[in-house]
């Protein structure tokens, strides 16, 4: 287990077990509902989807800005029913099926909890919520306009703020540690993070989002910018050719050490926060001199790739 989550491990079984808690108090079937969704993004449960960020940012912060354990906590069980929110608004967004009619009432009171647990932190005037509404109007600008533009290569930014919700954890953390000179650094530290997130993602959903013809995922939209062709015209066999042959990925990879490169500007002490996307960028990395190195060994011919993959010399014989 990573470093930046094996401190946190007691932590965030206390979060998903106060998330638990409160979903069981919802009505029903909501209660139901809302606990399959939970477990689906649930770091203990087996098979699920592992949004590390959203629930971890609260104690990625809690050194640098000093905040109490109990915070730190509330501000992490807050990250995850604005998490669950999105991602209905997600699904609800991708299509309407029958199950929309209990996904709506289940996102609000998601939403709800939420809004308790921040209200009971940060009361009535506080600015807290002149950043909410600002980061929930940047998701709002990404997710609409998405469609009709290629946020990658125009606007890359703008792929980070379709999670700008999660930032006010971060802002509320400075916020309540005296230290709100430093959100418009962390926000910026925070968009490259989240970028290079989204282009890890779209690496490994490559082919399911050529298939459903979806414009907006980072690697197909630099591999058409190389190739000087459309959405249209961009083929699966074309795509492996970028990433296998024409060792494309070590690009995609650059751009994602140039991402972390940036994250030294910003003062905010936050290790972990950096180990996190150090990890990621090494992941592509990895990935593309693996990709170098079997391009080799087969340029040397098939007995030679062979041997390089079947033969453990033994040093005693």
């Amino acid at each position: 287990m990573d470093y930046w989550l094996l401190a946190y491990e007691k932590d965030l079984r206390l979060v998903f077990q106060d998330c638990s808690r409160i979903i069981s108090g919802f009505p029903e079937p909501l209660d139901m509902a809302g606990h399959s969704y939970l477990d689906h993004f649930n770091v203990f449960c087996t098979g699920s989807r592992n949004n590390y960020i959203c629930y971890l940012l609260p104690f990625w912060m809690q050194e640098g800005c000093g905040l109490t354990i109990e915070n730190t906590r509330q501000m992490s069980v807050g990250n995850v029913f604005l998490m669950l929110y999105f991602f209905i608004q997600d699904d609800l967004m991708d299509s309407l099926g029958p199950n929309s009619s209990d996904k709506l009432p289940l996102a609000n009171l998601l939403y709800i909890e939420f809004l308790n647990i921040y209200r009971a932190l940060f009361p009535h005037p506080s600015t807290f919520w002149t950043y909410f509404n600002r980061y929930i109007a940047e998701w709002a600008d990404s997710v609409t306009n998405e469609r009709t533009s290629d946020y990658f290569l125009n606007d890359p930014m703008k792929i980070a703020r379709k999670a700008s919700p999660l930032k006010l954890s971060s802002t509320a953390a400075l916020l309540l540690s005296g230290q709100s000179s430093l959100i418009t650094p962390t926000e910026t530290m925070l968009d490259y993070v989240l970028l290079t997130l989204q282009m890890l993602d779209d690496y490994e959903d490559w082919e399911e989002d050529l298939k459903e013809g979806s414009a907006n995922n980072c690697l197909l939209s630099l591999i058409r910018s190389r190739l000087a062709i459309t959405h249209e015209e961009l083929t699966a066999e074309k795509v492996k050719d970028f990433i296998y042959t024409a060792d494309g990925l070590a690009e995609y990879a650059a751009r994602a050490q140039d991402n972390h490169n940036r994250l030294s500007d910003c003062r905010l002490m936050a290790p972990r926060l950096i180990a996190f996307h150090s990890g990621m960028v090494r992941n592509l990395q990895q990935i593309a001199a693996e990709i170098t190195r079997e391009k080799m060994l087969l340029q040397h011919g098939g007995l030679y790739y062979w041997l390089s993959k079947n033969m453990t010399l033994d040093p005693k014989q």
